[in-house]
């Protein structure tokens, strides 16, 4: 029987996600209401079924995986919630189930944190009677740390990212294994919040980075130096120098994911790293880099795959310089 998986949504992640799992013969389904006409063009092209409601996705989902903005991560596990509670939604699904079982099985795999994740968690389980022998929903913490699954051509391949989860996995279906390998799952303990914890903390390292990058590349522009900046950091720190700059120039079409995504951080950091408001001093603060870059300047425009402006650190320096003198 041929193992269907649920995708919210279909972005660039959640696309390369189907395309992987459709390489491997699994049956791909999303929900095209409210999406733009070029996604639902995407969607078609890449051959994965579009449902007209959250409803028909529950139903005739085996797994169901929220790869979302980070804003929109409660946004969408309520669209489920709400879909399990329609009147036929658990026995239609049972009927499709070889096992009977209309049991969900929900992994959010967004940049959110631990506390969100907890609160999540806390919402399916209110779906829970006492006459029921187990939980309406099997939830699961996950973080996604790398690009987009791609295929090579070269070496005929598939690139994938890392896809870290936790919370409970006993009483998985025997069809998980096989989900678990070929999206190169690691579970990284049992307690919901641990694989958001290990995401943000990951990316506090790179985009934390990038955020950096920004202002001192910004400043060095605005005095006139970063020709000179940039031929330091290749001699005396090559290696920083390459991971800020290619940071800097791929950044522009992702900078208004990242804006919860750092708030996110500086919550995780100090919540579950007890730093006690330095984590939001200092993530709050990136977020607010990246806003400016989404919403006050044309790099906020930029989309994957049809660069226009930012594609040269230079260029990214010297839009944001402009804007921040614009500002004062």
């Amino acid at each position: 029987m041929t193992v269907s998986v649920g995708i919210l949504s279909i972005g660039d992640m959640g696309m390369g996600i189907a395309r992987l799992l459709k390489a491997n013969a699994y049956r791909i389904v999303t929900v095209g209401a409210g999406r733009s006409q070029d996604t639902l063009d995407r969607i078609k092209a890449a051959s994965i079924e579009a449902l007209p409601t959250d409803q028909d996705l529950v139903i005739q989902s085996d797994y169901i995986l929220s790869v979302v903005p980070p804003r929109d991560s409660l946004a969408t596990a309520r669209r489920i919630f709400e879909a399990l509670q329609l009147p036929d939604t658990l026995s239609k699904r049972a009927q499709l189930r070889a096992s009977g079982s209309p049991k969900v099985y929900f992994f959010d795999l967004n940049a959110t944190a631990p506390r969100l994740m907890r609160e999540i968690d806390d919402l399916f389980a209110s779906l829970s009677v006492p006459e029921q022998k187990e939980a309406t929903v099997q939830f699961l913490d996950g973080g996604i740390i790398g690009g987009p699954p791609v295929y090579t051509e070269t070496d005929q391949k598939w690139k994938r990212p890392s896809i870290v989860i936790s919370g409970p996995v006993e009483g998985l279906p025997s069809t998980f294994p096989s989900l678990l390998s070929t999206l190169n799952m690691k579970i990284v303990g049992p307690k919901i919040g641990s694989a958001s914890a290990l995401k943000l903390s990951f990316a506090s390292l790179t985009k934390g980075l990038t955020a950096l990058s920004l202002l001192s590349f910004t400043t060095a522009q605005s005095e006139g130096v970063l020709p000179e900046l940039l031929q330091h950091l290749n001699e005396y720190s090559p290696k920083t120098g390459a991971l800020a700059t290619n940071g800097a120039v791929a950044m522009p079409p992702k900078a208004y994911r990242w804006v919860e995504e750092m708030r996110a951080i500086g919550e995780a950091f100090d919540s579950e790293g007890h730093w006690g408001g330095l984590g939001s001093d200092v993530f709050d603060s990136f977020a607010e880099i990246y806003r400016r870059v989404a919403e006050e300047t044309v790099l906020g425009e930029e989309k994957i795959g049809q660069r226009q402006r930012g594609k040269e650190v230079e260029d990214v320096a010297e839009i944001l310089a402009q804007a921040n003198r614009g500002r004062t």
